[in-house]
């Protein structure tokens, strides 16, 4: 697409010396005009189609399977499941996931003592299923006194 850019940007250039007769005064005030403009759609383009992006599949149409978070260290856990799209049209490019661990009281009462996002890129064609894994790191350090629960929701999504 850059490149395409910058053809284009070498295009208006020259038409713009051609229409103004080789007189470089008046053709490089044409060019320059013509130029930023070009930019300035090219640049409103892409933030629209990455709008757009973001709105096509709804967290609802992600069904998050078997996730598990598994211990590694230090902060860090293994999170690993099956992430399957459920949109008819549209291939899942990235997922964002809330974590949440919480820490579940004997009487039902729950409250989270730690919580993250992670970003998975798993490109999944409509309507179809794919394993992930991907390194989670949690900040908190916090003894639960009740038995560990974990909460996993979307928060958002890009297709394509």
């Amino acid at each position: 697409m850059i490149w395409g850019l910058f053809g284009l940007i070498f295009t208006v250039i020259l038409l713009a010396v051609l229409i103004t007769k080789k007189d470089l005064r008046r053709a490089l005030p044409v060019a320059l005009v013509t130029i930023v403009g070009i930019i300035a759609f090219f640049a409103w383009y892409q933030d629209h189609e990455l709008g757009q992006s973001k709105q096509r599949i709804t967290p609802a149409e992600i069904e998050l399977a078997e996730m598990r978070l598994t211990e590694a260290g230090r902060g860090l856990k293994d999170l690993s499941g099956r992430l399957r799209n459920h949109s008819p049209h549209y291939t899942l490019m990235e997922v964002v996931l809330r974590i949440s661990i919480e820490d579940c009281l004997g009487d039902g009462h729950c409250e989270v003592v730690d919580q993250t996002t992670v970003t998975l890129k798993p490109k999944i064609p409509p309507g179809q299923a794919r394993d992930v894994r991907e390194r989670a790191y949690f900040k908190s350090t916090v003894q639960l006194r009740g038995e560990q629960r974990q909460r996993f929701e979307v928060v958002s999504t890009r297709s394509q």
